[in-house]
């Protein structure tokens, strides 16, 4: 009796770590064309978020570029040396907030969506130096379902582009 409660536990636990890995982890970039530089602490960065069908309010963008800049700032390796400006210009491609109802009722639906293209600038001559893109989708259902939402999603695409331009990955 112990032990298919043990098992019944672990099984359990496995599901629920298999669940919460997704909406926090962090997608891989499609190198367009590959980064020639590596943003390390010292540079400085500026982020603008842009969108192309008007579907993400001003609002989130600049809260988007805001944790971008955050999280490259945060995860930038040790720099020697002369320091260098970037501009990272982020065109979100899709933007879709998802429903977290609709998501808990057929699972597959209700998805969130949030892709881009990042194009890395070596400043002050606006020389690309890289672009990527990163495409982030959430559509587990269920009560984590409803629990995600964008700003969980934003975060981690952050987090995905800092590791990006900071060669983390």
């Amino acid at each position: 009796m112990n032990l298919q409660h043990a098992l019944r536990s672990t099984a359990v636990l496995a599901v629920a770590l298999a669940l919460a890995s997704c909406a926090s982890r962090t997608p891989n970039a499609i190198y367009l064309a590959p980064l020639a530089v590596t943003i390390v602490q010292g540079d400085q960065v500026n982020t603008t978020v842009t969108t192309m069908d008007g579907r993400m309010p001003e609002a989130e963008c600049k809260m988007l570029a805001s944790r971008i800049t955050d999280k490259v700032r945060t995860l930038a390796p040790l720099g020697a040396g002369a320091f260098r400006s970037y501009e990272l210009a982020v065109n979100i491609t899709r933007y879709a907030r998802g429903n977290g109802l609709v998501r808990t009722l057929v699972i597959g639906t209700g998805q969130i969506h949030l892709d881009g293209v990042v194009t890395v600038y070596q400043m002050p001559k606006r020389v690309k130096v890289g672009e990527f893109i990163l495409n982030k989708a959430f559509a587990m259902g269920g009560l984590y379902g409803v629990s995600v939402n964008m700003n969980t999603i934003s975060n981690t695409y952050a987090q995905a582009v800092a590791e990006t331009v900071c060669r983390l990955k």
